[in-house]
């Protein structure tokens, strides 16, 4: 019995909001046919001659408005006709004046002649002037006018109520599945606490274990939902990307150029230079492909190629310069790609290859029967060049932790925010210069930048104790290559957020690409059929 009360209220309370809408837009609409309604010259002057209170002087300023009004309306057609860009709609609003115009001029007016300029009689005979009565039509104008402004109303009120019902019914859905999605995973979070703990494990690992269950969930939260939004619609979706896709290639072009098709696009290069704007958009169309899994880019030639360049142990720190140089500084999941993939290869190249490197040139010296030749350069050594590089790439990670707060991330329609929402959103800041900080963009890997600090220090306060300590130069530049090893050693953290499920979690950030002409766009699957 009481749902069907409830149902009855809610029935109730929904006429009623559709009926005050409904009313409402009604008077928003006779607002705008009203400005709209034309005012000629001749029913001006016929109303103000109908106006006997008016004195002299007041009949004066109103013809002297008037005549103000019509030239600066001639001269506005005269610019619209000569200008080609102009669209129909634009030339068909500026043929005649309509009370919209009146009403403007005589504000900016009334600036100007504050003491003598009678804006309440204009506006009145304006208003007088612009009276359907006032004004000579025909039978046959007059019902095509009525007719045509009913079909038009019909119309947007069918448009707007068929709008409404969908979003409605998308938000009654995306609501319930929220809620049932976030039992369940409150669930899960349950489970997995008593699963992890042990009855013999200490009582401070138990809590460590809680916290960290808390502090992680959150995050799974986000982008579960983040996924249910995109299954309800409220992202642009997968086929209407690619038929836009299509359409472009159809004509020759590449698939989403810039501002068109998608609204996330970020164009970077200039027009001007072709064979370096063509070059990187190459580069990084291979590299980071906007339409390509990670599973399919092993099957790209060019994508093993580039990413061999940058594994290698002297031209990658090169490379990785380069990258940096030509990507998209200003998105968030591209400055994070860039800090992610330059660190893992960092432990890749400076940490496993180099120590290998170092093991064999040492296992080689004991071969020799001498250790002396690794005085003579046959062990692993650091020279002065080489240094000025490693010193530059800590430079160039500095640099990306301290661009990411500055990024942009792409906006995502959403029926309803969260508090998950409004706790992520809620950093925002603004620096000396007034320009927008982001201290959540990144995710927990702005949070490495402290581990990244912490190991700067450590490498410098290894590298000054090197040069206090009274050792030879071949003995520094030894334990300088091994310095820098354990550097590139220290960069295995970052491999966490190489794990596609992890990193989604971890940086909540939107999946972006480039296509071939090197501008940033989100990242779109197409289905294969095999």
């Amino acid at each position: 019995m009481l749902r069907v009360v409830y149902g009855a209220v809610a029935m109730s309370a929904g006429v009623i909001v559709f009926s005050f809408l409904q009313e409402r837009e009604k008077m928003e609409d006779k607002e705008i046919e009203s400005a709209r309604r034309p005012v000629s010259t001749e029913l001006f002057f016929q109303a103000m001659e109908n106006m006997p209170y008016l004195s002299n002087q007041q009949r004066l300023e109103m013809r002297r408005f008037w005549r103000n009004l019509t030239k600066k309306h001639q001269r506005r057609l005269v610019r619209s006709n000569n200008n080609d860009l102009k669209n129909t709609e634009e030339e068909l609003t500026i043929d005649h004046l309509v009370l919209r115009d009146v009403q403007g001029f005589a504000q900016e007016y009334k600036r100007v002649f504050p003491d003598i300029f009678p804006e309440k009689q204009v506006l009145e005979a304006a208003e007088i002037a612009a009276d359907p009565a006032k004004r000579v039509s025909t039978t046959w104008s007059g019902f095509m006018d009525s007719t045509s402004t009913m079909i038009l109303s019909t119309g947007k009120r069918l448009n707007h109520i068929a709008k409404d019902t969908k979003d409605e019914v998308q938000f009654a859905m995306h609501r319930t599945v929220r809620k049932v999605l976030e039992s369940a995973l409150n669930i899960v979070a349950t489970r997995l606490k008593q699963t992890l703990k042990d009855p013999d494990m200490p009582s401070y690992l138990k809590s460590n274990i809680d916290i960290a269950i808390e502090q992680f969930m959150p995050d799974v939260k986000i982008e579960i939902f983040r996924k249910t939004r995109e299954l309800f619609g409220q992202d642009i979706p997968t086929n209407k990307m690619e038929e836009i896709d299509n359409s472009h290639k159809s004509r020759g072009e590449s698939a989403l150029p810039s501002g068109q098709g998608d609204v996330n696009v970020v164009p970077v290069a200039n027009q001007r230079f072709c064979f370096f704007r063509h070059l990187r958009g190459h580069i990084l169309h291979h590299l980071f492909p906007h339409d390509k899994t990670i599973w399919r880019s092993f099957k790209d030639p060019w994508w093993i190629a580039y990413t061999s360049v940058g594994l290698l142990p002297a031209v990658g720190q090169l490379w990785w310069i380069f990258l940096f140089m030509i990507k998209d500084k200003t998105n968030e999941h591209q400055l994070c790609q860039f800090i992610v993939g330059f660190k893992a290869a960092q432990f890749v190249t400076l940490g496993i290859m180099h120590m290998m490197f170092g093991i064999c040139m040492y296992v080689m010296c004991v071969v020799q029967g001498s250790m002396l030749a690794c005085q003579d350069g046959g062990g692993p050594s650091l020279s002065e060049g080489t240094a000025s590089f490693f010193v530059l790439q800590i430079v160039l990670v500095w640099a990306a932790f301290f661009r990411l707060p500055y990024t942009k991330r792409p906006l995502e329609t959403t029926l309803y925010r969260t508090k998950l929402m409004d706790l992520r959103d809620c950093g925002v800041f603004h620096d000396a210069f007034g320009n927008e900080v982001h201290l959540n963009r990144g995710g927990y890997l702005v949070k490495f930048c402290g581990y990244e600090t912490v190991s700067f220090i450590v490498i410098m306060a290894l590298a000054g104790l090197v040069l206090w300590l009274p050792f030879e130069p071949w003995q520094r530049q030894a334990l300088f290559y091994w310095i820098r090893t354990a550097y590139g050693l220290f960069s295995f953290p970052f491999l966490i957020f190489k794990i596609p499920v992890l990193a989604k979690v971890l940086m909540h950030t939107r999946q972006m690409g480039y296509n071939e002409q090197g501008d940033t766009v989100r990242f779109i699957v197409k289905k294969r059929v095999d």
